[in-house]
């Protein structure tokens, strides 16, 4: 089944929410269960996207023969030096992601919301369905001294 996710941050500096399609089996799950299911799938697209990088990296060398130290002169003469491409070639951990996720999860540090309600535990089923929507939001505490 397709689930539209929603990603927001409670940040100034990205406002914006994204807003995706994914599939999903189509089957009663946990929170726990769908929050696992969502990080893999992400992780999957990423490091896939990083090998599809490096086979693309390959065949441009050959044409174009240009040194990481000629690459950051060029971002810096054109005013902004760009990290967008990754020169570490680790992908990157599933199982790391998900325990990271679920931890994250428990520790109120993001907030999943289906369909309109708050999930806060792990174990509560989330009666989805095709084309349900969830919205995963980022809380940012305010802590800190003042300035």
């Amino acid at each position: 089944m397709k689930i539209r996710i929603n990603v927001r941050s409670a940040s100034r500096k990205k406002a914006a929410v994204i807003q995706r399609c994914c599939e999903y089996p189509d089957r009663l799950m946990t929170v726990g269960e769908f929050i696992e299911e969502t990080v893999r799938q992400n992780v999957r697209e990423y490091n896939e996207r990083k090998d599809a990088t490096e086979l693309l990296r390959l065949f441009l060398r050959n044409q174009n023969e240009e040194s990481l130290e000629e690459k950051l002169n060029g971002m810096a003469e054109s005013g902004k030096v760009s990290y967008g491409d990754s020169f570490d070639d680790r992908k990157a951990d599933a199982e790391a992601a998900v325990r990271n996720a679920l931890q994250c999860f428990d520790d109120g540090i993001v907030a999943l919301f289906a369909d309109g309600k708050r999930y806060m535990n792990k174990e509560e089923q989330i009666p989805l369905k095709d084309q349900s929507e969830v919205t995963f939001v980022r809380l940012v505490f305010l802590a800190g001294r003042m300035w």
